[in-house]
């Protein structure tokens, strides 16, 4: 093979054409600054005096760690910096153990630290990868900042973003690999440095390079060098993966808060709801009570007077038990956890406390739950108060001669309480809205006290903690079939 000299080839190049034809690996701008990074780190960390020869770009983030390690050198160690004569040293000005090397045209493109010494040798060598029509543009521009990159490298070489952000990577702690490196490197060194000559015996060593040698210091350092690039990928591996749970946290806040925010939207559209139904009472007793005053008032006229009080103050009343009903559901979802419950034994004693107000209207109340039916998953409490509520609607809307009937069936994964009565019915525009805060029905029955309309959101809401569901079927004047499904408990091996 020709020599270095004669082939004027770039180091990426000459590397490819050796015998040892190592591998490349294609690494961010940032990934590269890592590589360096750990390489210096791991010198500091066992303690190794070495010489260094580098090539970097000139900006202050590349050379922090190449300056901190030249800072403790002792002699005869040296750091030989290969630099245009033309390039700016305001960036890695500042160790007395740097030595300026003029650069050679062919390296154009090259970035390297190598690690020479008596016990150890290492090498990384870079060449950034970009189009060849990018070359001619990059002519002039090494020294130059790095906008694109994202992690502050602000003074990487501008051509490595012109079209092309990768670079081609190559570490080695193979002495022969190195020896051939530092063999292409010592012609300049060999010529003359800028500012004056080098030791006789540091060109020597530099000359020389590292005698391949398997003695056991070096095969010691080679495996602790080994070890340390595990620890670091274990220690990158560890931080990738806390990474990913703050992101995940953060994912989930931001879904906590936006559930948060809408809770509170809801809870401000419920006080506001609350006030408008709390005047409307209010307005009514307080306009009837300004009549009453009148000296020509009727007594028929004062009588529907004071008939209007008494509604709106039954109202009113209505409200706020249906209010503190509500919150006091809202209270208990996270003190009742569901149980295993029979429907066959909580649901006829609630049916049979209505039986004698069901008599006194005239309308028939009856029911029928099989004892084979499976346990449900639900607080006892919350089924009496959601048969409660049901019944208490049915009978409301019944007219005398009706009829209302409980039943209970399995279906599938679930059970299902029916029910159903022969009521006034619901209209189709009307149903979907049954379930929302303060809606109460229309035409209601003659001498029947009007509801706050909490009964069946509170229904609603009380299946929806114990996993639950409610269906509404209506037509009018044909009655209503509202369909509640429970979970049924399954035993814990």
């Amino acid at each position: 093979m020709q020599s270095y000299q004669e082939q004027e080839v770039s180091l990426y190049r000459l590397l490819q054409l050796s015998a040892a034809s190592p591998d490349y690996i294609q690494v961010k701008p940032k990934g590269f600054k890592a590589i360096l990074q750990s390489t210096v780190e791991f010198l500091e960390a066992n303690n190794i005096q070495a010489h260094l020869l580098v090539k970097l770009p000139t900006g202050s983030v590349w050379n922090e760690d190449i300056l901190r390690y030249g800072q403790g050198l002792a002699s005869p160690y040296r750091v030989f910096r290969f630099l245009r004569l033309e390039a700016d040293l305001t960036a890695i000005a500042g160790s007395a153990s740097e030595v300026i090397v003029p650069l050679n045209e062919a390296w154009r493109g090259d970035y390297f630290v190598v690690v020479q010494s008596e016990v150890f040798t290492a090498m990384v060598v870079a060449h950034r990868l970009q189009p060849l029509s990018a070359t001619a543009a990059a002519e002039g521009r090494e020294g130059q900042g790095d906008a694109d990159d994202d992690d502050g490298l602000a003074q990487i070489d501008e051509t490595l973003t012109a079209r092309s952000s990768y670079l081609s990577v190559c570490c080695s702690v193979n002495p022969d690999l190195v020896s051939t490196v530092v063999r292409a490197i010592h012609h300049p060194i060999g010529q003359g440095v800028a500012g004056g000559d080098i030791d006789g015996d540091v060109a020597e060593l530099v000359r020389q390079g590292p005698q391949p040698s398997a003695t056991p210091a070096y095969l010691t350092l080679v495996d602790r060098w080994l070890n340390w690039q595990l620890k670091r990928q274990e220690h990158l591996r560890q931080s990738a993966s806390t990474y990913r749970r703050q992101a995940l946290s953060t994912a989930s806040l931001s879904s906590q808060n936006e559930v948060l925010m809408t809770t509170l939207r809801l809870k401000d559209d419920f006080l506001n709801t609350v006030g408008q139904e709390l005047r409307t009472p209010l307005t009514t007793i307080k306009t009837a009570l300004t009549l009453l005053d009148s000296p020509h008032l009727k007594p028929p006229q004062r009588q529907r007077y004071m008939e209007m009080i008494s509604h709106e103050c039954d109202r009113q009343s209505a409200l706020i038990s249906g209010v503190l009903n509500l919150l006091q559901v809202e209270t208990s979802l996270d003190q009742t956890q569901p149980t295993p419950l029979s429907l066959a034994e909580t649901v006829p004693p609630v049916v049979s406390t209505y039986q004698p107000l069901a008599a006194e209207k005239g309308v028939a109340l009856a029911y029928t739950i099989p004892r084979q039916l499976p346990l449900v998953s639900c607080p006892e409490s919350w089924l009496r108060q959601i048969m409660i509520l049901l019944l208490n609607n049915s009978l409301k809307y019944t007219a005398s001669g009706g009829r209302v009937w409980v039943t209970a069936r399995r279906a599938n994964d679930c059970a299902e309480i029916e029910v159903r009565d022969t009521g006034i019915g619901i209209s189709q525009v009307d149903l979907p809205r049954i379930f929302d805060h303060f809606y109460r029905g229309r035409n209601l029955p003659p001498d029947t006290a009007e509801g706050a309309g909490l009964g069946l959101s509170i229904v609603q809401q009380l299946l929806l903690y114990c996993g639950g569901t409610i269906v509404a079927r209506s037509q009018p004047e044909e009655g209503t079939t509202m369909v509640v499904r429970l979970p049924i408990h399954h035993r814990q091996p």
